[in-house]
């Protein structure tokens, strides 16, 4: 007897805790200039306080705060600049007390300073300075540890490494930083209609766009990726799987899931004695999927509508296949948010529902400006742009404008 389809939610915890129990990918250490989008490995934390020292954040004047006192335009402060220091330079001495410090924009205060005046409140003096303004203790101060602290962790092993984390962890001197081999992930469409890009068109026969395009989401998020199709033959299908697995990490394939005379898909799970971790998730589109594992590689069964195999595979495929390259659950997962709709979608849904949509702020819009037939799974051209799944619940009506939804947004 057919089991009955999993819900969504159990079928994401499925295939999590299935990646989690593998093995985490080899680590290897690269420069930090081609790290942007790898894995860190393990915690990657401050060497040192950042700044290391309390420096200025302006052009002007350091100073005793004591020495300000009473300054103002009628009646400016005048002392004595004793040093001068611009970024880079090391204090030679402390200011002593009743002097200025002419100082640039990143220097280092001398001990005894404790804030700095900018240059535009002053007469811009070289020997002698003239303050037109009293500072208070600390005020204009950068101060040492201020951005980070020596110890405090940067990025948490298992985090997707941005821009940003490389430019703080230059500011701490790496040079080179532990990260996850990336996983290599097979890509197989299957389908006898399919045809190659630039092979000749012929009657009844389609180019593989699902191939390429879940390929290409694959390579967007760090994964390597060996793709192929071939035709509906079982055999043909199970030894291609069984060698793309030989070489890679992981098999994402499309089309043939389901129940027609062709769909081969489950059939060749168990030719390959691949243990099924679930078969049929109880949502539209993309509801015939399946994910397996065999030999402690995870193999992906998408549809082969196009749409239900691009929302599948933000479901369930990528956040499995990211926890098993080494990032943390909570990066792997679609977001989850309440929006506010700019368009409506015409249709009931019986069950658990899926559209794609476009998110910006604190609204979403569906494409289309309600017309179902543009939400069809075999529909291309509507996922341009989309970068979210608006959630629709079992037994919901049409929705309209104005009304608030649950949105997933894609992992980035």
């Amino acid at each position: 007897m057919k089991q009955p389809f999993c819900a969504p939610a159990e079928a994401l915890r499925c295939v999590l805790d299935a990646a989690a129990a593998l093995p985490r990918p080899a680590v290897e250490h690269i420069p930090l200039e081609d790290a942007c989008g790898r894995i860190a490995a393990r915690d990657l934390c401050a060497r040192m306080d950042q700044p290391p020292f309390h420096r200025s954040p302006l052009d002007g004047y350091a100073l005793h705060s004591a020495d300000t006192a009473g300054a103002c335009q009628d009646a400016p402060v005048a002392l004595p600049v004793v040093m001068k220091l611009y970024a880079g330079d090391a204090p030679a001495a402390a200011l002593p007390a009743g002097c200025a410090a002419r100082i640039m924009t990143g220097a280092p205060l001398p001990e005894g300073a404790d804030c700095v005046l900018m240059q535009e409140r002053t007469d811009g003096g070289e020997e002698t300075v003239h303050l037109y303004a009293a500072l208070k203790e600390n005020q204009n101060v950068v101060f040492r540890g201020e951005d980070i602290a020596a110890g405090a962790v940067i990025a948490p092993e298992g985090t997707a490494l941005t821009p940003a984390h490389l430019g703080v962890l230059a500011g701490q001197g790496y040079e080179k930083i532990p990260v996850y081999r990336p996983l290599r992930v097979g890509v197989l469409a299957t389908g006898s209609e399919l045809l190659a890009p630039g092979e000749a068109w012929a009657p009844g026969k389609i180019y593989d766009a699902n191939g390429i395009q879940n390929a290409a989401r694959l390579r967007q998020l760090g994964f390597a990726v060996e793709r192929q199709h071939c035709s509906d033959d079982p055999e043909l299908i199970a030894r291609r799987i069984q060698e793309m697995l030989s070489r890679c990490d992981a098999v994402v394939t499309s089309g043939g899931v389901s129940v027609g005379q062709k769909d081969y898909l489950p059939q060749v799970l168990e030719t390959l004695h691949a243990e099924t971790l679930f078969a049929g998730v109880a949502q539209k589109p993309g509801s015939p999927m399946a994910a397996a594992r065999l030999d402690g590689k995870l193999i992906f069964c998408l549809s082969g509508n196009p749409f239900a195999a691009a929302a599948t595979l933000e479901q369930y495929a990528l956040p499995a296949l990211l926890r098993a390259a080494g990032r943390r659950e909570a990066e792997c997962t679609l977001s989850r948010t309440r929006r506010t709709l700019t368009t409506g979608f015409s249709k009931a849904s019986k069950g658990t529902r899926y559209l794609r949509a476009k998110a910006e702020g604190g609204t979403v819009a569906i494409p289309g400006e309600g017309n179902a037939e543009v939400h069809s799974s075999g529909s291309l051209s509507a996922m341009i742009g989309c970068n979210c799944l608006v959630e629709l619940p079992a037994g919901s009506g049409p929705v309209k404008p104005g009304e608030t939804v649950e949105v997933l947004s894609f992992v980035q």
